[in-house]
């Protein structure tokens, strides 16, 4: 039998026609998706841009005294900043260990009390001493949200003691009680100082331009360090997403380049050089976001995190201060400058300021969400930027910040499109909505805030090995 030619002809349109119709539906649903995701999960968003707006601030700041003060002090900014969190962590866990203290004598408490009644008295007591138990753990954000998870740790030792209590280690001869060994968060306090380090340094001989796209490398590094680490899988989708965002950042920056950004007084050498600065401070950003959030959600909790990462930042950035940085700071703190001092002073401290909010906000995010959708979310930092220089100095915004502005957005909407990486598959304690109380529970007060993970199916879409 022969077929028309202009048949199979029909036929071949039909088919194009269909599988362009099932691709225009997928992409479709996908954005529909990605939309009810973003807007159910609302207040994490608000979160992360508050995030960005704050480190905005920081670098708007530090900009003003490296351009308009002829200051550069990175270390020193870093030691001012880290000691803040480091006070604040302290009268915090000190307090958190307090109510803990307190915590675990009312369960002992009600335990003996439990133990003296009668043993026939039904379901009814069993019931009421669930529920009392489960009040108690509320009583911290971190137990609560340490409660949701395995009871192994990410590397297969089990956290607990014999008895099911969580594993502790004293801290300064005993004055403090940590849930993990202090080397740990130096050694995460070491990457975020030298991450932040490398870029302040990378500005003196690349051009600004080439830092801020570097900065986006964040985002593929939390990612790669989170597969490899944390054993997460991204989908296709979050990789689309993520990647349409840097591009965002991409078209953004290079807008704006200009020949004179090119540093003329640095030398090819050095000019590499401060490639190489950014590149890798950037990773170490993305290393960083990964280790805190292990750190924040298996162990520690923030108020630990602050105190711990504050603490060994102070001695981190003060030894380098002390090793490279005597004259900058004093450039900053002395009389002479192209800058009055009160001027000068104030950026300083403002800055400081904002950087320590910029790091307890981080952490606060990593808590409730992941590595990777904290990296995107500081994207905006840039553009929020943007609109400081429009304030300040009246700088004429080009269609393409818009553009950047709406790939960004699109970026993120696309990447909450999928499933969230930090729904394992197969785990029935990995939570999806968290629910947490803060310790002024005895008195009414609860606060709720939702995961940042998505709950889509995760059989919509290509999973990468």
């Amino acid at each position: 039998m022969v077929t028309c030619p202009r048949r199979r002809n029909v036929r071949s349109s039909g088919d194009s026609a269909s599988f362009v119709q099932s691709i225009s539906h997928t992409v479709a649903s996908t954005l529909v998706d990605g939309l009810v995701h973003t807007v159910a999960h609302w207040r994490v968003i608000l979160l992360g841009q508050g995030v960005a707006l704050i480190l905005a601030v920081a670098g708007a700041t530090n900009e003003i005294l490296s351009m308009e003060c002829k200051v550069s002090a990175p270390s020193t900014y870093n030691a001012f900043g880290y000691c803040t969190i480091a006070i604040f962590g302290a009268f915090a866990l000190k307090r958190e260990e307090r109510l803990n203290k307190a915590s675990e004598m009312n369960t002992d408490e009600q335990e003996r009390f439990q133990s003296t009644e009668p043993s026939n008295q039904g379901d009814e007591d069993d019931e009421d001493d669930e529920l009392t138990m489960d009040s108690d753990a509320r009583q911290s954000r971190f137990s609560l949200r340490r409660s949701q998870r395995d009871k192994p740790t990410r590397s297969g030792n089990n956290s607990t003691g014999s008895k099911g209590k969580i594993r502790t280690y004293p801290f300064l001869f005993g004055l403090f009680t940590i849930h993990a060994k202090w080397y740990y968060y130096a050694f995460v306090a070491l990457i975020e100082a030298q991450a932040y380090y490398l870029i302040f340094l990378a500005f003196r001989y690349t051009s600004f331009t080439f830092v801020y796209v570097s900065d986006a490398l964040a985002i593929p590094a939390a990612m790669i360090f989170t597969k490899l680490i944390m054993k997460r899988s991204y989908l296709w989708v979050h990789l689309i997403g993520g990647a349409i965002c840097m591009a965002g950042i991409v078209v953004n920056t290079a807008s704006d380049m200009k020949s004179e950004n090119g540093l003329e007084h640095a030398t090819s050498a050095e000019h590499i050089r401060g490639d190489l600065y950014a590149v890798l401070g950037a990773v170490l950003l993305g290393l960083d976001d990964v280790l805190s959030e292990i750190l924040v959600t298996d162990y520690g909790g923030v108020t630990e995190m602050l105190f711990m990462k504050g603490l060994f930042g102070t001695l981190i950035s003060i030894l380098q201060l002390s090793l490279f940085e005597v004259e900058n700071v004093i450039d900053l703190f002395g009389a002479n400058g192209t800058c009055d001092i009160t001027r000068r002073m104030a950026l300083f401290f403002t800055h400081v300021a904002f950087r320590a909010m910029d790091v307890w906000g981080e952490m606060q995010f990593l808590l409730v969400s992941e590595a990777a959708l904290l990296n995107l979310m500081l994207l905006t930092s840039d553009l929020y930027a943007a609109l400081f220089d429009v304030i300040r100095v009246g700088l004429h915004l080009t269609p393409y910040f818009y553009a950047a502005f709406g790939m960004i957005c699109f970026g993120i909407v696309l990447y909450e499109a999928g499933p969230s990486p930090t729904e394992s598959s197969g785990s029935e304690n990995t939570p999806k909505d968290i629910e947490f109380h803060s310790r002024e529970e005895v008195d009414g007060f609860a606060a709720v805030t939702e995961h940042a993970g998505n709950l889509g199916n995760k059989s919509s879409f290509g999973e990468l090995a």
